[in-house]
């Protein structure tokens, strides 16, 4: 595993007192007591591909806005 992936990773649970290894502990449980995974794991449409392509490659123009109120009243 990439050391670095794996060092951001498990200071999130150590930030709310668990132990990287209580946290999947509490992933299993979860998958055993749902039957399932209990995250939503989505295939990104086309659209979002071309959005993260978009800023990727930093083409077309990103709309920025002074204020969440400008971007509520932005024409689309």
């Amino acid at each position: 595993m990439d050391e670095e992936l794996k060092n951001e990773a498990e200071s999130i649970p150590r930030s709310v007192g668990i132990t990287p290894s209580e946290a999947i502990r509490m992933l299993y449980k979860q998958i055993v007591n749902r039957h399932e995974f209990p995250l939503e794991l989505r295939t990104p449409n086309a659209a979002t591909l071309a959005a993260f392509a978009e800023v990727d490659n930093d083409t077309g123009e990103i709309e920025t806005f002074a204020s969440f109120d400008e971007l509520l009243n932005a024409d689309d």
